[in-house]
């Protein structure tokens, strides 16, 4: 694939860089020769969690219960709280949370009905909560000075007026998004709507959401999180991989279809996912939503921030053999990320459509502007778009209301970045990215774009007006300064 070549010859995945940057980064604890050097675990141990492959059940994140609901409104309460959480062999580890649990519980939404969701920072310090990927206001989009005080509370409105899709919400704090994400704050949340309900996809205890994300550890089991100025460069990568908050899972599972809608919620890590069976997956959707058609895949690469919906079929699975979900890349060892284990026998009534939501592109006679963004790291380490940092007063683009645009990214460095656009959603029309078919040719959020390449995007601004963001998704990049600002109105 063209993505994982590029992120080959880069940091994002297997860190093929000059020596001198190599020690730097195992100098900050990025690159482990064992688990000890990592100042977590102990000799001898594949990673600093001292965790066994495949020795704990996948946990299902609990669907969070409205707290009461009227004619068009569903009312939740989250509350931001630290928790001590068993996620590492007898270690506790202190986090912090919504609701207690890692990941965050999850929130259930319809497409056309309303959602208000009432956060409580319990925490130490200010947060605010961006749910990524959601069309909403700016009140409610959680920028990163939109911030909820210690002790405070803040009442986002979500309108949900997007199709069926699998979003998240986590923290956005300027220059703290990767430390608070890193410590527990991030969940999933999923729209449904009528025609994704109509198409016989699995459901029920066949769709099961998988967070993926990576964790260091010290010896005490705390929390491994302290940047250092390479980490300014290649973003930070734990070395134990958890899905929904264990280590390495296993899923019993029968001979019937799963939907499995996988979320890299990593701040760094880029992983290529496929299947030690080398069966294909069938790609029904990207972070905007059910795609036109499901796409065949031996494998899928997915940089921070980006989800793919998958169809595995386990019916041709012998009962009693496992299959295991691997990511392609290995580095720091962090190949085999869960194993299903295929336990039962079931009639599957489910189906994977040959179509699944029309999609229609934008025109490129439609478009009035064209805009370049240019990715570049400064002396001191920040990042920077054309040359500026971020600055929560400036405005880097202002758009027409109803406008359609044409943005391109050109990365002018060594590091592969993942762009996403607050607000709307785009179609990849030119770069490393662009396809005439495939999932990245639909509907987008969040699109990588990899070093010394440029992606162009195309866009519309349909109604809400006033400041959105625009930003790496590299969660460090993103803490050092990459990140803008346009505005729409």
């Amino acid at each position: 694939m063209q993505i994982f070549g590029n992120l080959l010859r880069t940091s994002g995945l297997g860190r093929v860089v000059p020596v001198v940057v190599g020690g730097l980064v195992a100098a900050v604890v990025l690159a482990p020769v064992s688990a000890s050097s990592w100042g977590g675990g102990s000799t001898g141990c594949a990673n600093s969690g001292c965790t066994t492959p495949f020795a704990v059940p996948l946990p299902i994140p609990q669907t969070l219960s409205p707290t009461s609901q009227d004619a068009t409104t569903d009312y939740y309460t989250v509350t931001e709280q630290p928790a001590n959480l068993s996620v590492i062999p007898g270690k506790t580890t202190p986090m912090w949370t919504y609701n207690g649990t890692w990941p965050g519980p999850v929130i259930k939404a319809t497409s056309g009905r309303q959602v208000k969701l009432h956060v409580i920072n319990n925490l130490s310090f200010a947060t605010t909560t961006h749910l990524h990927g959601a069309h909403v206001a700016p009140s409610s989009d959680g920028g990163p000075v939109d911030l909820v005080p210690v002790g405070g509370t803040r009442d986002y409105v979500y309108p949900n007026n997007e199709s069926a899709r699998t979003q998240w919400y986590h923290d956005h704090v300027k220059d703290l998004t990767g430390k608070n994400v890193y410590m527990g704050l991030a969940g999933l949340y999923l729209i449904s709507d009528a025609q994704e309900q109509a198409l016989n996809l699995p459901n029920g205890a066949y769709d099961v959401p998988l967070a993926i994300q990576d964790r260091t550890f010290n010896t005490d089991g705390t929390l491994a999180y302290a940047p250092s100025s390479s980490d300014y460069r290649t973003g930070l990568m734990g070395d134990t991989l958890f899905v929904n908050g264990a280590a390495q899972p296993y899923l019993k599972v029968s001979t019937h279809k799963y939907r499995f809608r996988i979320l890299n919620g990593s701040n760094a890590r880029y992983y290529t996912f496929s299947l030690s069976n080398g069966a294909t997956m069938s790609q029904i959707a990207t972070e905007a939503g059910l795609l036109s058609k499901p796409y065949a895949q031996s494998s899928i690469t997915l940089a921070p921030a980006e989800r793919a919906d998958v169809v595995v079929d386990f019916g041709n699975v012998p009962v009693g053999t496992s299959v295991t979900l691997r990511n392609n890349s290995g580095w720091n060892g962090a190949t085999d990320i869960m194993r299903f284990d295929v336990n039962s026998s079931t009639n599957d009534p489910s189906t994977v459509p040959a179509t699944l939501r029309p999609f229609t592109p934008l025109s490129a006679s439609a478009v009035s502007v064209r805009r370049t963004f240019t990715i570049e790291q400064q002396r001191d380490g920040m990042w920077t778009f054309n040359g500026k940092m971020y600055d929560s007063a400036r405005v880097d683009a202002n758009v027409a209301l109803g406008a359609t645009e044409e943005w391109t990214f050109q990365n002018k460095s060594g590091q592969d970045h993942p762009i996403h656009m607050h607000d709307i959603n785009f179609q990849v029309v030119s770069g490393a990215n662009s396809s005439s078919s495939g999932p990245n040719s639909e509907w987008k959020e969040t699109i990588n774009v990899p070093s010394w390449s440029s992606v162009t995007v195309r866009t519309q601004f349909p109604d809400f007006t006033g400041i959105y963001m625009f930003h790496c998704h590299i969660l460090e990049h993103e803490d050092h300064m990459l990140m803008s600002q346009f505005k729409v109105g």
